[in-house]
């Protein structure tokens, strides 16, 4: 079944495509995407076609920083109800853990995670694969805008990190974040202040967060209960993080290592198989969209050895992942 997402995804497309003098109604029929959801921000569209739809034009456009320019237009508002629950949160952790247990009502396609190290937390993005920079800049400008939101519009990370390769320009995204993006690392998000997780919000409102919260658990459906669709998340989102470990995901889960796996044989899956898939995505994603050494796409996906990773990428795609780059490469 095609993953969904709300056409308020499709945000600022319509005014960034005209702006470069694009037809927006004619490149929406040519990816597959229903012309009201240019409109109607509520409608359930495939987010293939809504991805597919902003790579081409990006790419019609010659504009690197066209998803950072939709990005310049999203508001929590856009996110509908789940925006209302993240910005009456008493504290930016517990914003962005709405966020994280709550983004699939959104968007099926994205998975969040914050982790924390230290004096700095993590939030990392894990998108499916066949996101390039226009998708990927436009998630990661959005998840920006929302912290900006509940922060103030003068906060910014300690750190931006991206998986795929840097622009030819970068200036347009260092005065969107304050910040010079890294480019080529291990996983895509944010680095921010730990302490910055736990000051208070000024204005949020606990019994209305408490009303939204309510509501989002009355549409969030059966996927709730489905511990491999759980699973699936936290290994897209944390897989490349090297204090990565099944015993670590179980204890996120609050049951141990046999729990998990004998939980996931009753709803018919394995581990080993959702690991396997979720390596394949990100594999896709890393090579795909840069130049890093294979050696270190082995050690980011959890290889103990690069001819390690070698026997698993044939064994997976059919070739060598160096042939797989070349028919890949930039997207």
């Amino acid at each position: 079944m095609s993953q969904l997402g709300r056409s308020a995804g499709l945000t600022g497309f319509m005014e960034v495509a005209r702006e470069a003098g694009l037809e927006p109604y004619r490149l929406a029929a040519a990816a597959g995407v229903p012309r009201a959801a240019l409109t109607n921000p509520e409608m359930m569209v495939s987010i293939s076609g809504m991805t597919s739809l902003i790579e081409r034009a990006a790419e019609a456009s010659g504009l690197e920083d066209f998803g950072l320019r939709m990005a310049k237009r999203r508001s929590l508002a856009t996110m509908g109800p789940l925006g209302l629950a993240i910005r009456q949160q008493t504290t930016l952790r517990a914003a962005l853990q709405v966020l994280i247990d709550f983004s699939w009502t959104a968007n099926d396609a994205l998975t969040f995670s914050l982790a924390d190290d230290g004096e700095v937390s993590m939030f990392r993005i894990a998108q499916a694969p066949g996101r390039r920079r226009a998708t990927t800049d436009l998630v990661l400008g959005t998840m920006f805008r929302v912290v900006q939101a509940i922060r103030g519009s003068g906060w910014r990370p300690m750190e931006v990190r991206l998986m795929h390769g840097p622009p030819v320009n970068l200036e347009a995204y260092r005065r969107f974040y304050g910040v010079a993006p890294r480019y080529e690392q291990d996983f895509t998000g944010m680095i921010i202040r730990r302490r910055e997780l736990d000051e208070p919000i000024a204005g949020a409102d606990p019994a209305m967060a408490d009303e939204a919260l309510r509501y989002l658990e009355l549409i969030q459906g059966p996927r709730r209960q489905r511990l491999s669709q759980r699973v699936t998340d936290l290994l897209s989102a944390q897989l490349t993080d090297k204090a990565y470990s099944v015993d670590r995901l179980a204890e996120q889960m609050g049951i141990d290592r046999r729990t998990l796996h004998r939980r996931l044989a009753n709803e018919g899956a394995s581990y080993s198989e959702l690991l396997t898939a979720v390596r394949r995505d990100l594999a896709q994603t890393l090579l795909g969209g840069s130049d890093r050494p294979l050696a270190d796409i082995a050690d980011a996906l959890g290889f103990a050895s690069l001819s390690v990773f070698a026997h698993w990428f044939r064994r997976n795609f059919g070739c060598t992942a160096s042939t797989y780059r070349a028919r890949h490469a930039g997207g």
